[in-house]
């Protein structure tokens, strides 16, 4: 697979291209399927035979999975750090 630069701003720009096609698509599930659906179209559009569609289809699967995955423990890291260095006197 090729070397993405994926961002915030990136995501953002897609999904607002979406929201003014469809309102609905404001819900993050409606613009989920847009996305894949447009995913759909593009690999129906490639010269692929069926073993090689479902192969590419697998790929991107597993690669969706493995996004989703690594930004969930990126968050739930975030969230277990502490917020900063602090002092203070403690006694039992």
């Amino acid at each position: 697979m090729a070397e993405l630069s994926l961002s915030t701003e990136i995501v953002n720009n897609v999904i607002d291209v979406i929201q003014k096609h469809d309102a609905s698509a404001s819900d993050h599930l409606v613009a989920s399927q847009y996305l894949a659906a447009i995913i759909g179209f593009v690999i129906a559009k490639e010269n692929f035979s069926d073993e090689q569609r479902n192969d590419v289809i697998n790929e991107l699967s597993s690669f969706i999975r493995y996004v989703a995955d690594d930004l969930r423990g990126s968050e739930k890291e975030e969230k277990s750090k502490p917020a900063g260095e602090a002092f203070g006197i403690w006694k039992p």
